[in-house]
């Protein structure tokens, strides 16, 4: 037998693979006679048949080497469409490579050939739940697997995580304890297990875990980026924040995104005839909450005799450089690195507060912090004169692509049911192009008018809400808008809050005018809704 060519830096790959190549045509083809020809061609090369096409593989892939691996086996997968193991090579090989959608096709191939094969459900399962898949089948898929291999350590920890997201909170601390149990040592069984606690406000347990599973892979920024959210939503922000510059490796969101920069990142050297670029990141939210930071900032960099530049996102409009411009040396939104000024340094907005300390003394201090512009302001006003009763805006869900929005968004069909019979009050939407949704609400009782379409950015929308009395909002963006604007603002919250909302207090030290509406339990949202519309009814009928 010919000895294994597996490293496609050997001289007989590239004719090993035109070989099998033009096998699969021939398959393709029906012409059996030249399958056989080109396959045993092949062969002489290199043998196919038992466990070879696997050895290959796993080598290739042990080498890093994931295209080749990829198109290794999906030729030996074409060869052989009938054998499930071939399709979840296949399968294995894609996920490698990072390419956890395309890995769906060949595992379910191998699923309708062979239900029972090892690891099969886990791997569909995993591959689903990376691509946004249906969370019901993932866990229909894990369940099933467990039935047949009930010591399968990955499975558990898959369950734990797909058993949170299906809102089977039992569930997800059964399946994360018994992986734990069977895999104390193992860094995701510890990290999903503490997820799930989480949602059981367990907090104490889930960051001992956290802990642990961030010794046990220390070289994994995802665990660390996790700690990072646990230290902030306990205020612990000396912590969180130096945990929290994990996020550009392990976070879902940033992970591996972080622009290539022509300039080192600030830590906090001298900056004296220096220019240091901000710059924006993450979501909306994140960018209206912490621009509260551009004049601090702004204040030490200028103290040192240097400059600094901001760049941000377009979608603020004029609100930011009209509101916090006036600090800094130049101002620009989006138009990508190209596009930048000539700078020295560079850092991203949401490390700002690591470099400056803490700050959590100064946060109430800084609102409202930004500023509508006042025409605009004026000119809704104007258009709600007439209106005597108490003009709310309500938005009921974040945007539908974040991995937390099931947890967070309550739903029209909610509002319509705690706020329908409530008089006094005048309902507006804050939920961009959400035209049917408006429109089943007020169906179904709520009456409220969309001006949306009229709102372009963020900065009319700004303008908008300043002509309100009340905002209602689930955590997205509104709420940091409304907040730093200084409007009224009633959050309603999950039992497991983005970390600027902190744990169990009603008030917020980043937005003073903020009321936060807790879930007491998780997934329940009646007696928040309950709370929200007695005191609603109350504020809108102050003598009823």
């Amino acid at each position: 037998m010919p000895p294994m060519i597996s490293d496609p830096d050997h001289p007989a790959w590239p004719a090993f693979l035109t070989f099998l190549q033009r096998a699969v045509l021939a398959q393709q083809n029906g012409l059996a006679e030249a399958r056989a020809i080109w396959l045993e061609a092949a062969t002489l090369l290199q043998a196919v048949d038992h466990g070879t096409p696997e050895n290959i593989t796993f080598s290739l892939l042990e080498q890093r080497r994931h295209d080749d691996a990829v198109a290794f086996a999906a030729i030996i997968a074409q060869l052989r469409p009938d054998e499930a193991i071939a399709s979840f090579r296949l399968g294995y090989a894609l996920q490698l490579a990072n390419r956890h959608g395309d890995a769906l096709a060949p595992y379910r191939h191998a699923l309708a050939l062979d239900p029972l094969l090892p690891q099969l459900r886990t791997n569909l399962a995993g591959a689903l739940a990376l691509t946004g898949g249906d969370v019901a089948e993932q866990v229909a898929l894990l369940e099933g697997e467990l039935k047949s291999a009930p010591l399968d350590i990955n499975a558990w920890t898959n369950l734990a995580q797909a058993s949170r997201f299906a809102m089977d909170l039992p569930r997800a601390l059964e399946a994360g304890a018994r992986a734990v149990e069977l895999a104390p040592e193992n860094p995701l069984a510890l990290n999903n297990y503490a997820l799930a606690l989480k949602e059981a406000q367990r907090w104490d347990e889930a960051i001992q875990l956290t802990q642990t599973s961030c010794e046990r892979a220390p070289g994994d920024p995802s665990m660390r980026s996790n700690l990072a959210m646990l230290h902030l939503v306990r205020g612990d922000y000396l912590q969180g924040w130096a945990a929290h510059e994990a996020r550009w490796q392990g976070s879902r969101e940033l992970g591996g995104n972080r622009p290539a920069m022509p300039a080192p990142q600030w830590q906090g050297e001298p900056l004296a005839g220096k220019t240091l670029l901000v710059w924006g990141e993450q979501g909306m939210g994140d960018l209206l909450q912490c621009c509260r930071y551009i004049p601090l900032l702004a204040e030490r960099v200028h103290a040192q005799g240097g400059r600094v530049v901001w760049n941000s996102f377009p979608q603020m409009g004029a609100l930011l450089v009209r509101s916090l411009g006036s600090h800094v040396d130049d101002y620009s939104a989006g138009g990508g690195v190209e596009a930048l000024p000539r700078f020295d340094y560079e850092i991203p907005l949401l490390s700002v507060p690591l470099v400056l300390g803490t700050l959590d003394d100064t946060l109430a201090r800084t609102v409202p912090y930004l500023r509508p512009d006042a025409a605009a302001s004026a000119s809704w006003r104007a258009r709600f004169a007439g209106e005597k009763r108490l003009k709310v805006g309500l938005a009921w869900t974040g945007s539908l692509g974040h991995q937390r929005n099931p947890f967070r968004a309550v739903g029209w069909q909610r509002l319509a049911s705690a706020f329908a019979n409530i008089g006094g009050a005048a309902f507006y939407s804050l939920q961009p192009g959400a035209a049917a949704d408006v429109a089943a609400a007020q169906t179904a009782g709520l009456p409220m008018t969309d001006y949306t379409a009229e709102l372009k950015s963020f900065d009319d929308t700004a303008a908008f809400v300043s002509a309100l009395d009340l905002v209602i909002t689930v955590c997205t963006s509104v709420a940091h808008l409304s907040g730093a604007i200084g409007q009224r603002t009633w959050v309603l919250l999950d039992v497991n809050p983005h970390w600027t909302w902190l744990l169990e207090r009603r008030d917020s030290p980043w937005y003073p005018n903020a009321t936060l509406y807790r879930q007491p339990r998780f997934g329940d949202w009646t007696p928040v809704l309950e709370e929200v519309t007695r005191d609603l009814g109350a504020l809108a009928n102050p003598r009823g």
